[in-house]
């Protein structure tokens, strides 16, 4: 006897009540936001208005709200990832801040195959939608991950391209004498016809000048001769510069000269005949990451001479004679060697007020200075003895610039005065301590100038979504032919003015809003005895450190009065004047 199996039931699909289960992002349209890249400045870039203005069409031809202002990374490489705005944007999406993120084209995501990649999967992963504006493919799709692949590899195919034709045009400009770049030098001119250059333009040369060799100026060709000379004699930096200031010369891009602009200049070897190029091997280095995966990271970083290979350059020198050229350039190298290489590996300060000094007469850094070698006291943890170590106005040594003439204040005492200041600050009694604390809330709220602004900035928000919105209805009346198309490009032009105004207003009052210092809550007692108690026994590193948890600016005033020599001025008081009332009238 057969038994008849009954068949299963279909699936039952409840259906949720209609505001009853549903997920928010059933309830709203998607939003997106708008991500530009430019590598470069220049007269043929693709704008960032255009990208936009793609982006911008794609989302309102898929019922998209673009809610945020677009984020722009501009004068940024796509093969690089670290300097640009992807960790804000990834950041974003684990925050469910947006839905779609919407390019021009894949491009403008990136031009390294691997890494774009893995930055597109972390934003899927997180269900972020990618699309780009004029190559919109479905990447939920195996064929549409298969397009944007294949359009990020184009990408990066491209960009080796480039890599490739300036490598050749670099070798084809060293065969033939040339320096790397067509830029001008100091000591140096091209014709008298040919404008001068001018940072972001194209350089115009005619053709007599289009071979790119340069010719020695009569002026200041001499001049760079002399620097060479003076260097190579052991005359101070400060000496050179100073005179050349007051003498009136200019750097290239006609600014008054400093010892970096000094030495930038001499360290080319151009004014002695060299063009130099980079080692290759040292343009970038090998970045190991957490996963254990390698990649090659472009090194910026200022690079001593050693860093170059010189050859001999198609241009005259400055000095006709060769082998005092040679004699002259041993002499510099030598000289400039005899530098300790630290100089030329970090720009971290390193002492313990490095970056905290000011000047009092011009609000200028300060900057540290060893005695000569023949008097300097035993090392200190490795590091020069607080009494051999001046810090003097930075704007004095340079150019002499500052209208008080410098002031100098030795290390030890700098450090002195700081600890008994910090003495003071942890030996505060309780009374004391609330009334500061009930003065500086006071403060904070009368003289927070944040308040003002961000109240502004509000307003023009509104204003602008307002004008924005009388924009779509001027195209709605223009579509549906109830005005007249020359009373609308009037009307659209007032609409512009005013948006333009607005915007440049919102521009300058972000740009005072990061500005305007923060003023901070002042650390409990305890928290400053701590502070004491570490710097009593800490490192110039630990110390420095500690300080720029606590202070804000120390203020260096002339005399030798140890009373009088400083001020510190911590984060919970607001920030001083840049020079004294009295100097100021």
């Amino acid at each position: 006897m057969s038994t008849t199996v009954a068949p299963a039931p279909a699936p039952i699909r409840l259906r949720p009540a209609e505001s009853d289960g549903l997920p928010e992002t059933f309830k709203r349209r998607k939003r997106g936001i708008i991500y530009v890249r430019v590598s470069q400045a220049r007269a043929d870039m693709i704008s960032p208005e255009l990208q936009v203005g793609h982006a911008q069409a794609l989302a309102d031809a898929n019922d998209i709200d673009v809610t945020l202002e677009p984020i722009m990374d501009l004068g940024e490489s796509g093969r690089e990832f670290e300097e640009r705005k992807i960790e804000e944007i990834k950041q974003m999406a684990r925050n469910k801040e947006f839905d779609v993120l919407i390019l021009w084209i894949w491009s403008r995501f990136g031009r390294n195959l691997r890494e774009s990649l893995q930055h597109l999967d972390a934003l899927m992963d997180y269900g972020v939608e990618v699309r780009a504006a004029k190559e919109d493919f479905d990447g939920k799709t195996t064929i549409g991950r298969f397009a944007i692949a294949q359009m990020l590899n184009i990408a990066e195919l491209e960009s080796n391209q480039k890599a490739d034709m300036w490598r050749d045009t670099f070798e084809r400009r060293r065969n033939k004498g040339l320096p790397h770049a067509n830029r001008g030098k100091f000591g140096y001119y091209r014709c008298l016809t040919c404008p001068k250059w001018e940072f972001g333009k194209k350089l115009e040369t005619c053709p007599r000048c289009r071979p790119g060799i340069l010719n020695v100026d009569p002026v200041t060709g001499p001049v760079l001769a002399q620097m060479y000379r003076d260097y190579a004699a052991g005359i101070s930096v400060r000496k050179i510069i100073t005179e050349l200031n007051k003498r009136g010369f200019m750097t290239f891009v006609g600014k008054p000269w400093t010892s970096g602009d000094l030495h930038a200049t001499l360290d080319t070897g151009f004014g002695l005949g060299f063009v130099r190029y980079l080692i290759p091997e040292l343009g970038h280095k090998v970045i190991t990451r957490e996963d254990g995966s390698t990649k090659k990271k472009r090194v910026n970083r200022q690079r001593d001479i050693t860093a170059y290979l010189y050859y001999g350059g198609a241009h005259k020198a400055v000095i006709d004679d060769p082998v005092e050229c040679e004699r002259l350039w041993d002499a510099y190298t030598k000289r400039r060697m005899a530098h300790s290489s630290k100089r030329f590996n970090t720009n971290q300060g390193r002492y313990s007020l490095s970056g905290h000094l000011r000047c009092y007469g011009c609000g200028g850094r300060m900057q540290p200075s060893l005695r000569g070698k023949k008097y300097r006291r035993p090392l200190v943890d490795g590091l020069p003895n607080p009494l051999d170590v001046t810090f003097r106005c930075a704007n004095h040594v340079d150019n002499m610039s500052c209208p008080e003439n410098g002031v100098y204040v030795s290390l030890a005492v700098a450090e002195k005065r700081f600890q008994l200041w910090l003495e003071q600050e942890a030996t505060m009694d309780a009374a004391t301590a609330l009334k500061l604390a009930a003065r500086m809330a006071k403060i904070r709220t009368q003289g927070d100038e944040n308040d003002d602004l961000l109240k502004r900035l509000s307003q023009i928000e509104t204003r602008l979504a307002d004008v924005r919105r009388e924009e779509d209805k001027l195209t709605d009346a223009v579509l549906e032919e109830l005005i007249s198309k020359d009373a609308a490009r009037r009307k659209r032009a007032d609409l512009e003015t005013q948006k333009n105004a607005l915007l440049n207003e919102c521009a300058e009052l972000q740009d005072k809003i990061q500005n305007v210092p923060k003023v901070v809550e002042r650390p409990d007692q305890q928290r400053i005895t701590t502070a004491l108690e570490v710097y009593s026994v800490a490192g110039q590193a630990d110390r420095r450190e500690l300080v720029g948890k606590l202070v804000r600016e120390i203020r260096v005033y002339p005399g030798k009065d140890a009373e009088g020599k400083i001020e510190v001025y911590p984060l919970w008081v607001a920030p001083p004047p840049k020079v004294r009332p009295a100097l100021a009238a």
